[in-house]
């Protein structure tokens, strides 16, 4: 089979990670959410977590993004695009990859985040351009 070099590092990350952990034959496994762990997981916890952050958006943004004729995925991606949260390679660097691997997919030598990818990238920003065109047109 084969793999990407990157696959291999990050399996690698993984077997360094698990090597301290032990499973016991006796105890069930859960999967636990960080931030409510009594009350578990919920939709409206999740939603009051994301609207609760440090990060406002201002009156007019939220209209745009949480408008109920843009499909919801449309939404959160626009709300994680203005909040810099969306998995690029600079905020997925302290948890996920290596800092080495941060640089733009499209070989530019710039480190790719949103604003990067989005604005000022000269293979991706042009694309965007584009659907922003058709949207108008739409």
């Amino acid at each position: 089979m084969w793999t990407w070099e990157w696959e291999e590092e990050m399996l690698k990350e993984c077997r360094t990670l698990l090597l301290d952990v032990s499973l016991q034959t006796n105890v069930s496994n859960q999967w636990v959410w960080l931030p409510d762990q009594s009350g578990g997981y919920s939709v409206r916890g999740v939603y009051s977590m994301l609207t609760t952050t440090d990060v406002p958006l201002a009156a007019s943004e939220a209209d745009l993004v949480w408008h109920r004729q843009v499909p919801l995925k449309v939404s959160v991606f626009a709300w994680r695009l203005l909040r810099d949260e969306l998995p690029t390679k600079s905020n997925l660097v302290s948890s996920v990859i290596s800092s080495k691997d941060c640089l733009c997919a499209s070989g530019c030598s710039s480190v790719e985040t949103a604003q990067h990818l989005f604005l000022s990238c000269t293979t991706f920003a042009p694309l965007w351009s584009l659907v922003q065109n058709c949207l108008i047109i739409l």
